[in-house]
């Protein structure tokens, strides 16, 4: 099973600026400035609000739940350093789209949607999830094992090489978040039932962000964005080169 990797201590650090009182330095003090309107930046997101939420961007549109309330994402996030504007901003999203969320926060920090997409992050999320799902009385380290069962072989046919999604062939992929509902579409093609495109889809954030990093050529992220419904035959073999069909 997996083991969730502890969040790197920059992650941790906060991105706030400490203000100090005016002094003019001969005893005297100047006005200090009006204190700011009352924002999301003010405002601290309470456990429980922010549980719900955090509980239902991390099982993203599958019919389960966190059963502490999301408790075990929340203190993933905190512990990770996020700042309260961007659990503000996850709070009023409400959302199970992990990838429309972090395009939201895109425009308002990228530094913020980069921690939220985190490898890391995503690590705490899913110890969080295994903890969720297993047996009462269990633990990770004693529960069993259990192999999913083996996919249906896909059916002998010709490939869909058309593109569910449109993709500018003069614009680079420069983002996960450009990759995933094209990764999705296209690892779901080959799913044997809803089961398995419910998994795909919640593991959407977690494809998108390894294939982003593992160094394919541009060509091979347009073909991945594009999302085609393959449907059979291997998706290496569609790949652009000898590089990226070894990666």
């Amino acid at each position: 099973m997996r083991k969730a990797a502890p969040v790197p201590a920059a992650l941790a650090v906060a991105a706030g600026v400490l203000l100090n009182g005016c002094s003019s330095g001969d005893g005297s003090t100047t006005q200090a400035p009006p204190a700011p309107s009352p924002t999301v930046s003010t405002v601290k997101v309470t456990d429980t609000a922010l549980g719900k939420a955090m509980g239902k961007l991390a099982f993203q549109g599958t019919e389960s739940s966190s059963k502490d309330g999301g408790a075990c994402q929340t203190r993933a996030a905190r512990k990770a350093g996020m700042p309260e504007e961007t659990l503000a901003h996850i709070v009023k999203a409400d959302s199970d789209d992990m990838g429309a969320v972090l395009d939201g926060l895109n425009k308002v920090s990228e530094d913020d949607a980069a921690l939220l997409a985190s490898w890391s992050l995503r690590e705490d999320f899913d110890a969080c999830i295994d903890k969720a799902v297993l047996p009462i009385g269990s633990s990770p380290k004693t529960q069993s094992y259990v192999p999913p069962k083996a996919a249906a072989e896909p059916a002998a046919g010709k490939p869909d090489l058309k593109q569910a999604y449109p993709v500018r062939a003069d614009q680079p992929v420069n983002s996960s978040i450009e990759l995933t509902k094209g990764l999705v579409s296209m690892f779901s093609s080959y799913a044997r039932d809803e089961g398995q495109k419910k998994t795909y889809a919640a593991a959407g954030t977690c494809l998108s962000t390894l294939v982003h990093n593992a160094g394919f050529s541009q060509e091979a992220l347009h073909f991945f964005a594009g999302g085609a419904s393959l449907g059979t035959g291997s998706i290496v073999e569609h790949l652009p080169n000898d590089k990226d069909k070894a990666i």
